[in-house]
C-alpha cells in the first residue's frame, strides 16, 4: 500500500478524495495568527519599553512575560506548520483528502502542540501570579494565595506532560510505529480525557487568578472613579476566560468537533486556544501600559472638552474685563507631590499621570499605604 496516495479514511457517500487540491479552511487560522501575532509583538514591545525606560522597574514578572511570549509565538509557528497551507500538514482539510504519510507527521506535531500550548498557558498564569506577588506580597494571606496557585500550576503541567507523552508516543514494543492500533487506542483513552481535564483546569484557574486582585480593590484608599478604572483593567481577563470556555464547549460538543474528521473540525479548537493564550498575554500587559497611555487619553479628552466649550461660549470684546482668577478655566497650578520624579500634571489633570498609573505608580503606592494602616505591610519592592 502506497501511503502517499492512500487517504486516511474513505470519503463519505457522494464525496471523492482529492489529495492534490483539497477543500481547505486553513486560511481561518493563518489570518487569525497574523492578527494576534502583530498585536502581541506591538503590545509586548510597548510593555518592555514602559518597564525599561519609563518606570525603570523591570522585574521577574517581565521575565515570565518574555518566556510566555516566546512560547506563544512558537505555538503559533507550530500551528502554521500543521496547516495544509502554508505548512503542508493535514489541519484544515478533510481526512479523506489527507494522505497517510501526512498523518504521521500530524501526530508528532499534535503531540508537541498539546505540550507547548499547556506550557504557554501555565507560564502566562504564573506571570500574572508573580505580578500579584509584586503588588500584594506584603499582604500575608494574598502571598499564600499566590504561592499556592504557582505550586498547583507547576504540579499540574508536570503531571500533564508526563501522562500525555507516555500515552501518545510509541512504546518499545511498537517499534516506532506511529500508526499502530495500540498507540491510537492508548492515546485516545488517555489523552482525550486528559486534554478535557486541562481545559476545565484552565478555566478554574483563570477565575482564581482574577479573584486575587479584584477582592483587594475595595479596600484601597482610592476614589470610586479610580477603583472602577483599576477594576476594568483587571476585568479584561474575562476575555481570556471567555476563550477558554469556548474552547471547552467546542471540545465537548460532538456537533462541532467530530473525531472522525478531526483535521477539519479541530480548526475552531485551535482558534480558541490561540485566542486564549494571546489574549491572556495581552491582558497581562494592560496594567503596565496604563502608565504609558492613561495620561495621553486624559489630555486628549480635556483638550477636546476645552475646545468645545470655547466654541460654544460668546467671544470676548477688547472692552470686556478679563475673567477673575477663580474662573474654572484658569485654575491655580500647584505641584502634585504624589507624581513620580516631581512631575506636575496639567491643570485639572490629576488623572493624567496618576489616575490609571494603576499598577506601576499610584496603585501600588496606595496598596502599600493601605497595608501599613491595617498593620499588614512589611514593605515591597517597587513595581
Amino acid at each position: 500500500m502506497d501511503l502517499a496516495t492512500t487517504p486516511v479514511r474513505p470519503p463519505p457517500p457522494g464525496r471523492m478524495s482529492n489529495l492534490t487540491h483539497p477543500e481547505s479552511r486553513s486560511y481561518q487560522l493563518y489570518i487569525l495568527i497574523a492578527v494576534l501575532t502583530a498585536l502581541v509583538v506591538v503590545i509586548i514591545s510597548l510593555r518592555l519599553y514602559t518597564r525599561l525606560r519609563i518606570t525603570r522597574s523591570f522585574g521577574m514578572d517581565d521575565w515570565f512575560c518574555i518566556a510566555a511570549t516566546i512560547l506563544t509565538l512558537s505555538y503559533s509557528a507550530l500551528i502554521l506548520k500543521l496547516l495544509w497551507r502554508p505548512g503542508g500538514g493535514i489541519l484544515g482539510i478533510h481526512l479523506w483528502d489527507a494522505p497517510l504519510t501526512h498523518l504521521v507527521e500530524y501526530f508528532k506535531g499534535a503531540l508537541a502542540e498539546s505540550i507547548l500550548v499547556r506550557l504557554a498557558n501555565i507560564t502566562i498564569k504564573i506571570a500574572f501570579l508573580v505580578f500579584y506577588l509584586r503588588l500584594f506580597g506584603h499582604i500575608a494571606y494574598v502571598k499564600y494565595l499566590v504561592w499556592i496557585g504557582i505550586g498547583v500550576l507547576i504540579a499540574f503541567v508536570i503531571i500533564f506532560i508526563s501522562l500525555y507523552a507516555e500515552a501518545c508516543t510509541p512504546l518499545r514494543s511498537e517499534h516506532g510505529d506511529w500508526l499502530s492500533n495500540s498507540l491510537a487506542q492508548r492515546c485516545n483513552d488517555i489523552a482525550v480525557p486528559l486534554i478535557t481535564a486541562a481545559a476545565y483546569f484552565s478555566v478554574i484557574t483563570d477565575f482564581y487568578i482574577l479573584f486575587i486582585p479584584l477582592h483587594q480593590i475595595h479596600g484601597l484608599r482610592l476614589s470610586r472613579k479610580r477603583k472602577i478604572g483599576v477594576t476594568l483593567v483587571f476585568l479584561t481577563g474575562l476575555l481570556a476566560i471567555g476563550s477558554g470556555l469556548a474552547n471547552l464547549i467546542i471540545r465537548t460538543d460532538s456537533r462541532i468537533f467530530m473525531p472522525l474528521d478531526f483535521s477539519w473540525t479541530e480548526v475552531p479548537v485551535y482558534a480558541t486556544a490561540l485566542v486564549e493564550i494571546n489574549v491572556g498575554l495581552l491582558c497581562h500587559s494592560l496594567p503596565v501600559l496604563s502608565v504609558l497611555f492613561a495620561g495621553r487619553f486624559t489630555d486628549l479628552g480635556k483638550s477636546l472638552s476645552s475646545w468645545i466649550r470655547e466654541r460654544r461660549s460668546p467671544r470676548q470684546t477688547p472692552q470686556q474685563s478679563p475673567r477673575p482668577s477663580g474662573d474654572e478655566n484658569t485654575p491655580d497650578i500647584a505641584p502634585n507631590t504624589n507624581s513620580p520624579e516631581g512631575h506636575t500634571p496639567a491643570p485639572g489633570n490629576e488623572t493624567a499621570a496618576g489616575d490609571l498609573k494603576t499598577v506601576d505608580y499610584h496603585y501600588h503606592r496606595q496598596v502599600k499605604s493601605y497595608s501599613r494602616q491595617t498593620g499588614d505591610g512589611h514593605g515591597a519592592s517597587p513595581v
